[in-house]
């Protein structure tokens, strides 16, 4: 006769077995845990653009190291430099839809965060920055250069854009001649004119 002890301590080891299993194949590896979820060392005495290497330890238990195996400190690298510093194309900005690029102003103020959250740098992950205007209008260039080319004289390819105060110069001026209408449709073909 089986021992119902033997039986049930045999099902509680082969369970603690599957989920201590289970709990290492969860595990994510240690470069692709989020900063928010570390602790590092990270050292402010360094030189810009330098390539360093800080000791980090996980928050929330362990991550796979380069091995497979589940450490709870690791070594990560990054470049010596504070988050404001970091290239706009890395960064997360928030978008100004109503920045135009030939208005007088030619930068907006954005919120920024650092688009890999598994990217070290120095200081605070959000911030503001400045940020070149390059939106330009929304509209597509071809639509607004056929405009200009076919019916520029009425100025409808100033309303297209948005410049209603040029689009009335342009249809009391009867597009300038055609003088005004050919520089509109250059300035359009080049992108100048957004």
């Amino acid at each position: 006769m089986i021992n119902i002890n033997f039986i049930l301590l045999f099902f509680l080891q082969l369970c603690s077995v599957i989920i201590g299993h289970d709990r290492f194949l969860s595990l994510i590896p240690c470069d692709q845990v989020p900063v928010e979820l570390l602790d590092c060392s990270i050292t402010t005495d360094c030189v810009y653009g330098e390539e360093l290497s800080s000791s980090c330890r996980t928050l929330n238990g362990s991550c796979l190291n380069a091995n497979q195996k589940p450490v709870s400190w690791f070594q990560r690298s990054y470049i010596c430099r504070y988050c404001y510093q970091v290239p706009l194309d890395d960064l997360a900005c928030t978008h100004n839809v109503a920045c135009r690029h030939h208005q007088n102003s030619n930068r907006y103020k954005s919120n920024c965060t650092i688009a890999d959250n598994t990217q070290l740098c120095l200081g605070s992950r959000t911030f503001y920055r400045n940020i070149e205007c390059n939106w330009t209008s929304g509209y597509k260039k071809w639509n607004a250069l056929l405009l200009s080319i076919f019916v520029g004289g009425l100025g409808f390819d100033r309303f297209y854009l948005g410049h209603i105060k040029e689009a009335f110069g342009k249809i009391f001026s009867f597009g300038g001649l055609g003088i005004w209408t050919l520089i509109d449709s250059v300035l359009i073909a080049c992108g100048y004119l957004t």
